[in-house]
Order: C-alpha cells, then sequence, then structure tokens
C-alpha cells in the first residue's frame, strides 16, 4: 500500500503517543493505518514543526541541551536517546537485553532501546546512582502515575538536580486514556503512601486500575478533541478478581498506575506539597493536553510561595472545570 508521500512513521507517533500505545496494546499494524483510518480526518500532526514535534517541544522547553541529562523509564522509546547526541544517562527497570527480550514480538523497533545506565530495584535514586546534584535535566515520560510513593520520588529527582536543574515529566491526562472511569489523585491520598513509606501499588489500586480500565474505539488512549468518553471496559470482572488475590498472596510487583491526573489536580497536588514543605520544586513550565498527555517542567523554587496559600479554593474549582 503505498503512503502518503509526507508521512513519516518516527514522526507521527512522536507526535501522537496515544497511537504508539495503541499499537503497543495491538489495535493497530503501525502509525500509518491509524493515520490512514482516524488521523487524516482529525488532522493529526505529520511533520515536525521547526524541527521538533509538539511534543519534543513541550519536553525540552526549559532544557539545557548540553547539559548532563537523566532519563527514567524509557524503556523501547526514549525521548533523548544517546545516539541523538544528548548526555544522558538511562535509568529503567530491566536492563537493555531484558527490555529487548521483553518487547520481542510487540511490533516495536528494538534498535531504539538505550544501553540501561542503571537497573532500578526500588531504591532511592540518589543511591543507585551514587551521587547528589549532578543532572541538568531529567526526563520522565508516563512514570510518575506509576511510582507508588509521589513525594519520595520527587523528593529524590530534587535531590539529583543542580541548582538550575529542572525535572520534566510527560503526564497521562486521565480523561483521555484508560483511566477515564476512576477519579483524579488528591493530595491526600499521596500524603498516605508517602507516610506509609510503600514500595509496590496496594491491593486496591491494582483492583481498580483493571476493573475500570477502559477504551473507546478499541483503543486505550485518545485524543483530547475526540468527543465524549470511553465506551468500553478492558477487562472482564474475573482478570480484576484474579490480579487482586494475585496482590495478597504473592511477592509479585503489579505494575499499574497508582494514580490519575489531569493539567489542574496535578498542578494543585505540587502547590499543596510545596506548602507542606515536602518539596522545594515548583512548575516553571505547563503545556496543555496533546493527544492523550499533557507537560509539566518542576525547578526548585525560586519565591516565596506564601501568597498562593489562598488561591487553592480556585485550584478545586479549575479541577472541577476540568471535568
Amino acid at each position: 500500500m503505498a503512503q502518503d508521500m509526507e508521512f513519516n512513521e518516527e514522526e507521527y507517533l512522536a507526535a501522537n503517543p496515544d497511537v504508539a500505545v495503541a499499537i503497543l496494546a495491538g489495535h493497530f499494524i503501525d502509525g500509518y493505518s491509524h493515520y490512514k483510518k482516524f488521523g487524516k480526518n482529525e488532522g493529526r500532526m505529520l511533520k515536525k514543526l521547526f524541527g521538533l514535534t509538539p511534543r519534543e517541544r513541550a519536553v525540552f522547553h526549559l532544557i539545557n541541551k548540553k547539559g548532563l541529562g537523566l532519563e527514567v523509564g524509557p524503556s523501547h522509546n526514549p525521548i533523548a536517546p544517546k545516539k541523538a547526541g544528548y548526555n544522558v544517562h538511562i535509568l529503567d527497570h530491566a536492563s537493555a537485553d531484558e527490555l529487548r527480550a521483553k518487547y520481542q514480538g510487540h511490533n516495536v523497533n528494538l534498535d531504539n532501546i538505550e544501553e540501561v545506565d542503571y537497573v532500578w530495584r526500588g531504591q532511592p535514586l540518589q543511591e543507585l546512582i551514587g551521587d547528589e546534584a549532578i543532572y541538568d535535566w531529567i526526563i520522565a515520560s508516563h512514570v510518575i502515575e506509576h511510582v507508588p510513593d509521589f513525594v519520595s520520588y520527587i523528593q529524590q529527582c530534587e535531590k539529583l538536580l543542580t541548582k538550575n536543574g529542572v525535572l520534566s515529566l510527560v503526564i497521562p491526562d486521565k480523561r483521555y486514556c484508560f483511566d477515564y472511569f476512576s477519579p483524579a489523585t488528591f493530595t491526600g491520598e499521596i500524603l498516605d503512601a508517602y507516610l506509609q513509606k510503600r514500595t509496590r501499588p496496594t491491593s486496591g489500586q491494582v483492583f481498580n486500575h483493571i476493573a475500570n480500565a477502559s477504551k473507546k474505539n478499541d483503543s486505550i488512549a485518545w485524543g483530547a478533541s475526540d468527543k465524549g468518553g470511553a465506551t468500553q471496559l478492558v477487562h472482564e470482572f474475573s482478570e480484576a478478581s484474579n490480579e487482586w488475590h494475585r496482590s495478597l498472596l504473592s511477592d509479585d510487583y503489579i505494575d499499574v498506575h497508582c494514580w490519575r491526573f489531569t493539567p489542574a489536580s496535578f498542578r494543585l497536588i505540587i502547590s499543596d506539597l510545596a506548602n507542606l514543605n515536602l518539596t522545594n520544586l515548583e512548575i516553571k513550565a505547563e503545556f496543555d493536553t496533546n493527544g492523550c498527555e499533557f507537560y509539566v517542567t518542576l525547578g526548585h523554587r525560586s519565591e516565596s510561595i506564601t501568597k498562593r496559600l489562598n488561591s487553592r479554593f480556585d485550584s478545586l474549582r479549575a479541577v472541577k472545570d476540568e471535568y
């Protein structure tokens, strides 16, 4: 089948991460098949703008590309690959060989998998890396929603950053992915996890993740421009029941979304944690939801946040308005 002359598979998937997720789930053979069926009529991104996709412009907005970076959990789709010239360390839950074995036969480009510098087994990041205040930037795409202890993760990244370093996060918007039916996370839940020093998802989080997972038009992620919400559930109740029981009876780490965010709810959480003196990071830049994800860049706090204490009501209204 002849493709459009302008079509570029790699750039299309970078500009439309929800399509990449759908391909991983087996709903499409490749990006071009999605483009022909849906993307062309939806006006989906084909070419890079000024050399960068909107996603790349958001991620790298405040990053000093000449500095030393850390990319957390890039798996088979790094944003700042070494082979592109980035001075970057890779941290993942498995070695490169283990990742290649994991994704064998999953219709992904195994050549994109980076050599992993640090294999994370649950220890604090600064303990694994063996140093602090060394990274000018950290990129974590679709990671923050998985970490059992949100506060400790933010604190560990904060310790790894240089004075002017930034943490660039790519975060799924719960309104446009399989988290659709689950409520957004609020600060109190995150505080409980911090005080309990959680190192794995709770059994309840495992159950909710599987029992409530939904899809739209057979895809577990869709664009913010799509009208309406999810149309059906992904799993049978028996699957949620089985995984819940497994989480109770075994020591297996069951990877799920522990937290769910919208742009306003994430903004509120970071503000709350700063006001509670649990982090010295603040939001330096934000980009609205594109496809199924939004983008936030955090950096060391440069001014007093006392004046923001009275704006929490407005923040809560903003979360409600997003629904």
